[in-house]
């Protein structure tokens, strides 16, 4: 079987051995056509000058006058004698001035290091982080001793052994923007607009987080590397006995916007108020998970060196008591410096309407959702930049 397979190769290449190869011929001769174009001359004069430009480009071009001849033929073929000379000037000029090669855009890795490059370069350093309410060393404990606390929202004293007994706390739950609640609109004075069956409270300082749980460096939360180099991260809270609590972790990878992780974190204390407004959360159920068991898991999102673009951060990281030193929070850069500050800053759905053109937080609010509008209000500076930096590149 063997024998007569090799036996059939060399006679196929015997046979290739014997066919002609194409060789240029001695005169030129236009190739006969139904339309009538031109007079033979005027064909052979054309053919004659595609000749020239091809050896031109390429001296060693084989077989030029097959191929010029060719190259008139399919103008000749598809032209009258009133549009033959406008057709054949066209070709030659093409053949002239041949389309420059666009260079070749780069790869999918070339372009996720120059978005790396210019987002290490955007990490907010550690100073600017302090004066932006975030903590960047672990601090004192100091647990708040008082049997009473002030509500958050409708500004009442309550003793904390009454938290969940229902009462009336009423209370506008919009911001006050130019005199006015966003909720309803109404002044200050204004009536409010929402009710709520028990009272609630913030931990005001670090120190007072710090005693209920306790802050960590990240390159010692999450000592194994994480495969994401950069994150865009959300958290939701809920409020308990014990304050405003961490109860939902979202993150989402910057470079392919798939989802990382979605983690339901059980509270310390006893739930209060589960904010369905703001958290999306209406139950406790299975799918919560201890503090330990849910920060092993955000160890597979992301690690000390990881870059996490969030939106208003302090809380976040405040909420997984992490002090992290390579954040980009878009609530600081963006839209430019001047027009941000620790007390002023925009929203994430007026900067995704703004930069975007798409509205977010229409009902509830979705950790996953808001993960996602941050990472692309990101990735719009980051493509407006690379523009930049290749426009200047070309110039040079």
């Amino acid at each position: 079987m063997k024998a007569d397979n090799k036996r059939k190769l060399e006679e196929a290449d015997a046979t290739d051995t014997k066919k002609p190869k194409l060789e240029d011929p001695k005169y030129i001769l236009p190739k006969q056509v139904n339309t009538n174009p031109a007079t033979l001359p005027e064909r052979k004069k054309n053919i004659e000058l595609i000749v020239g430009i091809l050896l031109k480009k390429n001296p060693s071009t084989p077989t030029p006058k097959l191929k010029a001849t060719e190259i008139e033929y399919d103008v000749a073929k598809k032209s009258s004698n009133v549009t033959y000379k406008n057709q054949i000037r066209q070709a030659v000029y093409k053949l002239q001035h041949p389309p420059k090669t666009q260079p070749a855009g780069p790869t999918k890795e070339q372009q996720e290091a120059e978005e790396y490059q210019i987002l290490k370069e955007w990490v907010i350093d550690r100073d600017k982080l302090i004066k932006y309410g975030y903590a960047m060393d672990v601090p004192e404990a100091k647990p708040d001793d008082r049997i009473t606390r002030v509500c958050s929202r409708c500004g009442t004293e309550f003793r904390l052994s009454q938290q969940l007994e229902p009462t009336t706390c009423e209370y506008h739950h919009g911001k006050r923007q130019r005199g006015k609640y966003l909720c309803c609109m109404a002044n200050a004075s204004g009536a409010p607009c929402t009710k709520s069956k028990h009272h609630v409270y913030l931990l005001q300082s670090p120190e007072q987080k710090q005693a209920l749980q306790t802050y960590r460096f990240t390159k010692d939360m999450f000592r194994t590397p994480s495969k994401w180099k950069v994150i865009g991260l959300d958290c939701e809270m809920i409020f308990t006995t014990e304050g405003f609590e961490l109860a939902r972790i979202t993150a989402i990878d910057y470079f392919t916007r798939l989802l990382v992780c979605d983690i339901f974190v059980k509270p310390f204390g006893q739930p209060v108020d589960f904010n369905t407004r703001y958290s999306g959360i209406r139950e406790l159920d299975d799918k919560f998970l201890s503090w330990d068991a849910a920060m092993e898991k955000l160890g597979e999102a992301m690690d000390s060196e990881t870059i996490v673009l969030v939106h208003g951060g302090d809380n976040d990281f405040h909420a997984i008591r992490a002090i992290h030193n390579n954040i980009i929070d878009t609530s600081v850069l963006f839209p430019s410096r001047h027009e941000t500050g620790p007390r002023s800053r925009w929203s994430l759905r007026d900067l995704t309407f703004k930069y975007l053109s798409k509205e977010i937080q229409r009902g509830e609010h979705d950790s996953t959702e808001d993960a996602l509008a941050t990472a692309d209000i990101v990735r719009f500076f980051v493509d407006r930049e690379l523009k930049r930096r290749r426009a200047k590149w070309t110039r040079q």
